[in-house]
């Protein structure tokens, strides 16, 4: 089959990385990717880019108009038709006006399906099939039938985190991975972390954004920058050994609704047990005294960071199941459910 993805930026994130690894995994299909990062004023992320590039799949960066334009449709679509349209969606609807203008009783046209990274808003009508990434999105089909829905959590190459490094860092390390930017990460994180009141702890926020700068200048004012650092972007390969450095992943946004966080997955698979909020689709990755613990509030958090500050064998028995459970989350297991899911529709056309 041929088949489109489009996304509206092709940025480094979970929504783009899953994009990705769908495009290099479906080898036995032809792949195009359409996305919209210049028009967005965002960069293209190069590695993305490249491998796509390297595996021969064409890569267009175009503005969304492109799709209700029919010549400059056919220059995206190439030499013929997609048999299937991936589309990526992030809350927006930026190419409404080709999925109305599809006759949807044509015979040959393509399966249009919306694959939701985004919660709480409700998801727009018009495609054949809807793909969540975790089970607490349903609430954003409520008025499509159930055969259109399927389920199919992102999933991690487990294979990355075969072998677990030494730690690297001293004492007891709180972590997290996430982009530092408004929505993702509160803007007193510093503050509320330094009141988790847990002894001796070391506090590493990794990733990059516009809240990077404000929290490094938190940690400034209150004198605890000797507790916290702050090594930016982590690139793809070197996220395994940044985990083997953490004992926890502590992890809470601000106004953002996680679906189904590829960071959570990575620190199930090696071997890191998380606190977090119970909030969006985390308490499907994190099962509360298994792989992790949950809280409702801040001072849940601390709670659960001090006692396993105290408790070792606890914290090790947690980091082992953690393990294990990202079995649920492999790469291997997403692939094979979407590659279901493309053989159920091809037998139905035929």
């Amino acid at each position: 089959m041929n088949i489109l993805s489009v996304i509206e930026t092709f940025a480094h994130g979970g929504a783009e990385t899953v994009l990705a690894n769908l495009v290099l995994s479906l080898q036995e299909h032809v792949h195009r990717v359409l996305h919209f990062s210049s028009a967005n004023e965002t960069m293209a992320h190069g590695s993305f880019v490249a491998a796509l590039n390297k595996a021969g799949v064409t890569v267009i960066d175009q503005h969304w108009s492109v799709l209700n334009d029919p010549a400059a449709r056919q220059e995206v679509f190439g030499d013929s038709q997609p048999d299937v349209i991936f589309f990526h969606w992030w809350g927006k609807d930026p190419w409404r006006s080709y999925i109305n203008g599809i006759d949807k009783t044509a015979k040959k046209r393509p399966w249009l399906v919306l694959i939701l990274h985004h919660a709480v808003i409700p998801a727009p009508a018009g495609y054949d099939q809807y793909v969540l990434v975790a089970d607490f999105q349903k609430s954003q089909l409520s008025n499509h039938s159930a055969e259109k829905v399927v389920v199919i959590p992102n999933g991690i190459d487990l294979a990355r985190f075969k072998e677990k490094p030494m730690k690297a860092v001293k004492g007891f390390v709180i972590g997290r991975l996430s982009g530092l930017r408004p929505g993702k990460i509160p803007m007193n994180w510093v503050r509320t972390a330094i009141g988790f009141n847990v002894p001796g702890a070391t506090f590493i926020i990794a990733g990059d954004g516009e809240r990077r700068r404000i929290l490094e200048l938190e940690a400034q004012q209150l004198g605890v920058s000797d507790q916290f650092l702050f090594p930016g972007y982590i690139p793809f390969d070197e996220v395994p050994r940044l985990l083997s450095t953490f004992d926890v992943f502590c992890y809470a946004t601000d106004t953002a609704i996680e679906c189904c966080p590829l960071a959570l997955l990575e620190a199930l698979a090696a071997g890191v047990p998380i606190v977090a909020e119970a909030r969006g689709g985390i308490p499907e990755i994190v099962v509360h005294n298994q792989n992790g613990l949950l809280a409702r509030s801040p001072a849940e958090m601390g709670l659960h960071l001090r006692a396993l500050a105290a408790d070792p064998d606890r914290l090790a028995e947690l980091a082992r199941r953690a393990h294990i459970s990202a079995e649920r989350f492999s790469l291997a297991r997403q692939i094979e459910d979407f590659r279901k899911l493309l053989n159920v529709h091809s037998r139905s056309v035929q």
